[in-house]
């Protein structure tokens, strides 16, 4: 084929095609030792078939030679048979072993059974004996266009295989056929890399055996009611039922084509969804906490802004010292509530930087920020944390300001450490176990005209360190926290 009609580069020892198999340019290689012979041939086909270019050659090393040389340009061979050095025969052997598809037509003046036999045997495209007049080249033109049809169609019909099975091999979805029981027969390599299943495990086996129990009969309905209504492409969210993995939501897409006789099952797209589907749970809660927010300051900073803006007006009418006290604590209770704000707004909250903090310190820096009122501190310990400073203050000021909040004034607090953990315990009225997973979410409170935020936080900051919290029974009655997997650098003595 001419180089202008070149579209499709080819594996090695192949050649190049048109995508389109009724184009009729083609380059034609004869080979003949009767050079006048190959003259008339060029003429002839040349004139029969419009697009046809035929190169010629006497020899048939020069044949091979042009060949490997200019092996994207040949479409088909025009070989004779006797010929000095190599015959046709041995020159089609030699051209097979390199180049097993071009259409390669004998043709020649010596005929026989046997050459014909041996010809059909080492792989010739067409057999043609040579005759007298004009008639015989435009068969032979018929036929070679016949014969490079043909080669283009298959080589075509091979790519579009090669190019289907590539891409269902690379897919990223799990591609499948099932029968109309419900058994795997056929899926995608990428079965291993999705489900973490082969596929000499998944083919003749039920797909409902890898589905989470609590979901099987649901997505066994919903198959079912596939199978028996065609015009219905169910979609199916369920759980992955595997001995290593219990985080695997997937989403299969049927179609049913029970009915086509080349398929003969239900085609099942499939797609591990998780992490789609945790995406979608961290926006919900996202929102939740958005909520939380707008409720935070409309309510809880709008009264404390309120208090100062009252106090202040009666501090202009009478000058009364009390009054500034009353704005000073209202203030410190906004910037308490911005901070809760800005924990709330970090979702997920992330520790980017830790450092070696005091404990004794941290906790004692905590309590002087918060309003304690005639409550009592115990420190028990005096290792040093490794975390972010500003948030583990942030994190026992919380716990303290619940502390006082729900226990009262007089409270007694009392903070320790352990191995690999720290407690905040109280001696107030202490949590009900119904609560103690409650209280951790955000808005839960039992006091009214609070938002419920502080434990919230408490635990964000927690988790954010990799920490693990839980709520028990405190010595005298009281609360008592624990936060486990805490990492200590040696006692510190003061």
């Amino acid at each position: 084929m001419s180089n202008q009609i070149e579209t499709e580069t080819r594996e090695e020892g192949e050649h190049r095609f048109t995508d389109d198999p009724t184009v009729t340019s083609a380059t034609v290689l004869v080979v003949d030792d009767d050079a006048s012979l190959l003259d008339l041939t060029k003429t002839y086909l040349e004139r029969e078939r419009e697009g046809f270019n035929v190169v010629t050659e006497v020899r048939t090393d020069d044949a091979l030679a042009r060949l490997a040389d200019s092996a994207t340009s040949v479409d088909a061979i025009v070989s004779d048979y006797n010929m000095p050095g190599m015959n046709g025969l041995e020159l089609l052997t030699e051209v097979r072993e390199e180049y097993p598809d071009i259409p390669f037509i004998l043709f020649t003046g010596k005929g026989s059974e046997t050459i014909a036999s041996d010809a059909i045997s080492a792989g010739v495209t067409d057999y043609l004996q040579k005759g007298s007049g004009s008639s015989q080249y435009s068969v032979l033109a018929n036929r070679l266009g016949n014969a490079i049809e043909t080669y283009r169609v298959q080589k075509q019909l091979e790519r579009s295989e090669k190019k289907f099975s590539k891409l269902v091999e690379n897919s990223t979805d799990l591609i499948s056929i099932v029968s109309e029981e419900g058994r795997f027969e056929y899926v995608s390599p990428s079965c291993e890399q999705i489900i973490g299943y082969t596929q000499e495990e998944l083919i003749g086996d039920s797909i409902f055996n890898y589905v989470y129990p609590e979901d099987r009969q649901y997505v066994m309905e919903e198959f079912f009611e596939g199978v028996e209504n065609p015009e219905v492409t169910p979609v199916i969210e369920f759980r992955l039922d595997h001995a290593e993995r219990e985080d695997i939501i997937l989403e299969s897409r049927g179609t049913n084509l029970l009915d086509d006789e080349v398929v003969d099952g239900f085609v099942v797209n499939t797609r591990d969804i998780t992490e789609l589907k945790r995406r979608e749970q961290d926006l919900e809660e996202r929102n939740t906490q958005l909520e939380n927010i707008r409720d935070l300051i409309s309510h809880d900073i709008r009264n404390p802004l309120n208090v100062a803006q009252g106090s202040l007006d009666l501090y202009r009418d009478d000058n009364e010292p009390s009054h500034i006290d009353n704005i000073e604590q209202a203030l410190g209770r906004m910037d308490t509530l911005i901070d809760q704000t800005n924990v709330l707004a970090d979702q997920p909250l992330r520790i980017e930087d830790t450092t070696t903090v005091s404990f004794k310190q941290v906790v004692q820096s905590a309590w002087n920020m918060v309003d304690t009122k005639d409550a009592t501190l115990r420190i028990d310990g005096s290792k040093q944390i490794e975390g972010d400073p500003e948030r583990l203050q942030q994190l026992f000021e919380n716990l303290i300001s619940n502390a006082i909040t729900h226990g009262g004034p007089e409270i007694t607090c009392a903070v320790g450490t352990g191995e690999e953990r720290l407690y905040f315990e109280d001696d107030g009225t202490g949590i009900p176990e119904a609560d103690r997973e409650l209280v951790f979410e955000s808005g839960f409170t039992t006091e009214a005209g609070n938002m419920g935020l502080g434990l919230t936080i408490v635990q964000r900051i927690a988790s954010a360190h990799g920490w693990e919290l839980a709520i028990t029974d405190g010595e005298a009655e009281g609360a008592r926290i624990v936060l486990s997997g805490v990492s200590f650098q040696p006692t510190v003595y003061n």
